[in-house]
């Protein structure tokens, strides 16, 4: 498969991005969760859409991978501010998601493409739908996967994942590094669909080795927070949508899903057995299939 790449110009940063499949079928725009990069995409699910007749284009959020950075230095307050959230009180950041949702709309006027058919997971789920609601003219369908409304009144993480995200590696070495990252993954990994540690490491030093990010996750996490609870903005949304969630994920609940569904309007609902917060090779072919089979509906009706 092909793969055109490239950086552009969006909102003041560089953004990375890569572009697969003919240039005049129907766009894919695949938005990534907090704080990964665009690989977290698999090749085998982008191959699939390009063989399905869609031009897919993957790319890099702001703090994470190949895109810019922010300036800032010191580490942002995450545990102190979602103490805040959490008692219903304002959260300052440098920037919340309606700024990554100007960085991908950007990026998509930079490649002079006027629609797309969105699809995002978690954090990036949350950035297709606030910016269904906010570009309607910009979307071809929305698919969301494995988000939520960011409501305080849903259900939160499992402990066991939190305490995971915040631990630091034992030391600065490479295997330490790795080691906090695998913990992190296998506890998000799918109960029914699980994969051995030994490619949840190869994938994790290929990750490392491509653009280390640590400041990537802090800054998206006080990004979400920054902007609270969201599904008041999301009657307006027009485009056809599905909503994909694992009745088995830690970190974003079923309830995220469910709830993200019922502020849509027209949404549909797949909730997915034993399907947690990743993308196992066992369940791209189901995941990639819902997907084409919602986006195909909106081609033969255009």
């Amino acid at each position: 498969m092909d793969i055109r790449t490239g950086y552009a110009d969006s909102n003041g940063i560089s953004m990375y991005y890569e572009d697969m499949g003919e240039l005049d079928n129907p766009v894919i725009f695949l938005v990534c969760g907090m704080s990964v990069q665009l690989i977290h995409w698999p090749n085998e699910f982008c191959r699939l859409l390009v063989k399905e007749g869609y031009r897919v284009i993957r790319f890099d959020n702001r703090e994470a991978g190949l895109t810019s950075r922010s300036d800032v230095k010191a580490m942002p307050p995450v545990v102190k501010s979602f103490i805040r959230y959490n008692l219903g009180k304002k959260v300052h950041a440098e920037y919340d998601l309606d700024t990554l949702v100007t960085d991908a709309v950007g990026l998509l006027d930079a490649l002079s493409i006027k629609k797309a058919h969105w699809v995002g997971f978690s954090m990036g789920g949350m950035i297709c739908q606030l910016a269904a609601a906010k570009h309607q003219q910009r979307f071809l369908s929305l698919t969301s996967i494995m988000s939520t409304t960011n409501e305080r009144k849903l259900p939160g993480p499992r402990l066991g994942v939190l305490l995971a995200l915040i631990k630091p590696p034992k030391n600065r070495t490479e295997k330490a590094i790795v080691a906090v990252t695998v913990n992190v993954l296998n506890k998000l990994q799918s109960p029914k669909y699980r994969v051995h540690q030994d490619v949840l490491e190869a994938h994790t030093i290929k990750a490392n080795a491509r653009a280390r990010r640590p400041m990537a996750a802090p800054m998206h996490q006080m990004a979400i927070l920054a902007t609270g609870g969201f599904s008041h903005r999301l009657h307006t949304i027009t485009a056809p949508t599905l909503v994909i969630h694992g009745d088995s994920d830690p970190l974003v609940r079923v309830e995220g899903g469910r709830h993200s569904a019922r502020s849509i309007p027209g949404a549909s609902l797949k909730i997915i057995p034993g399907m947690g917060h990743d993308f196992p090779p066992g369940l791209i072919g189901e995941i990639t299939g819902l997907i084409t089979t919602h986006v195909g509906k909106v081609e033969t009706v255009a």
